[in-house]
């Protein structure tokens, strides 16, 4: 399935709960569906709580490269994986020229650089 389908069936789902809960606490009674929405309450708020957390490991590993768990790969010849800080001069061939380039600007100026062909198309 698509991400578009999936969105859209989440939605129609959140809604036909949303419909059937309120079917369900108007038949109930209010006494009785304020007793429930609280233990449902209760486990949307820990379930939170786990999506929160697992959300935290991923976004700390993604920020470091995924150097942890080994994930930073470069397949094929002269292919170059950097994962995480890095700085400094990468070269990936024979013959291979290192650019360094430093440029300032005042104002409202602007800088366009480039180590090889560049088209810029400012109107």
């Amino acid at each position: 399935m698509t991400g578009r389908v999936l969105k859209w069936a989440g939605g129609l789902l959140a809604v036909a709960a949303l419909v059937a809960l309120g079917g369900y606490f108007a038949a109930v009674g209010l006494d009785k569906a304020d007793k429930l929405a609280s233990v449902i309450g209760v486990f949307v708020a820990v379930a939170g709580l786990a999506v929160a957390v697992y959300g935290m490991v991923a976004d700390r590993r993604a920020a470091d490269g995924g150097r942890a768990a080994g994930r930073v790969t470069a397949p094929g010849e002269r292919s170059i994986a950097i994962g995480g800080d890095n700085s400094g001069i990468a070269s990936t061939g024979d013959g291979a020229i290192n650019v360094q380039q430093q440029a300032k600007a005042s104002g409202n100026g602007r800088i366009y650089q480039a180590g090889r062909d560049m088209t810029i198309n400012d109107k």
